[in-house]
């Protein structure tokens, strides 16, 4: 028996994954992402885990008619999604990634900018410049501009942790969520440099 027979009994982590993976995930969601939205699932109380590791959703009662379990679901995690405690549903459910989905964020500091700080050529405040700058500067220097990037990371995975998100579980949906919200760069045309430019 599966989840799409009898979505209020118990059933193992992958039938339900399997059955999530069908409409309600996003589709680019791989088996690597089983454990982490299964965990970060059970910690919002969405799925309720017994002492033989079985998982059933808690919503979902005998009574709910087969068909309309999975909606029943989905509508209750976009309501979910716009909560800011449970923000990683946002990313992971189907539907959300044709929209704009919002940067990470750390206070008022977008990862966007966090970005352009990173490649930013301006120099730390109180150094000189210098074309010369001794590996200690330079790691400084990178540090220092990595710096927002990996407090946002730290705080986002400490986020994310419950009683069954483990910090690898964090540390996946974490990467996940930042590659939803990254900006891809249009292709460039490729074209040939003329043979003159070289003489």
């Amino acid at each position: 028996m599966s989840p799409d027979e009898a979505p209020h009994l118990y059933h193992s982590s992958s039938l339900w994954f399997a059955w999530l993976q069908d409409g309600i995930l996003n589709i680019d969601i791989d088996a690597n992402g089983e454990k982490p939205i299964l965990h970060y699932l059970i910690d919002l109380n969405i799925f309720k885990i017994n002492s033989a590791g079985l998982l059933k959703v808690s919503m979902i009662t005998d009574s709910e008619p087969i068909d309309t379990a999975k909606t029943s679901l989905i509508e209750s995690l976009k309501s979910m999604s716009q909560d800011k405690n449970r923000f990683a549903v946002l990313y992971i459910l189907a539907g959300f990634s044709e929209n704009q989905l919002p940067p990470l964020s750390l206070g008022d500091v977008s990862t966007e900018i966090k970005r352009k700080n990173i490649f930013n050529k301006g120099y730390l405040p109180g150094e000189n410049k210098s074309s010369n700058l001794s590996n200690l500067q330079i790691v400084k220097k990178w540090g220092n501009q990595l710096r927002p990037f990996l407090d946002l990371e730290q705080k986002t995975i400490a986020r994310l942790q419950g009683k069954h998100t483990s910090q690898k579980d964090s540390q996946w949906l974490f990467s996940y969520i930042l590659n939803k919200t990254k900006k891809k760069s249009p292709a460039k045309k490729w074209e040939q440099l003329s043979r003159k430019r070289h003489r």
